[in-house]
């Protein structure tokens, strides 16, 4: 093997080596921002994604205006 061929395959294997990498390290920052979500807006008590196990709203506005041109 040429000093030519070894030197492609060590710069082949270290472009797969960082592209693994830095897929592995964004696939870990996005774990660490659901994680972080579900900890602070749906298990938090005071979140606002928190269920309380109630099949009802917790608070509900009965003034809905139905000719308001914003409602849905």
């Amino acid at each position: 093997m040429s000093r030519g061929q070894r030197r492609l395959s060590d710069l082949s294997n270290l472009e797969y080596r960082r592209d693994r990498v830095a897929k592995e390290d964004q696939h870990k920052g996005i774990q660490e921002a659901l994680a972080g979500f579900l900890n602070d807006e749906v298990l938090d008590r005071k979140g606002e994604h928190y269920y309380d196990g109630r099949l009802e709203p917790a608070s509900v506005d009965y003034n809905i205006d139905l000719d308001d041109p914003n409602f849905d």
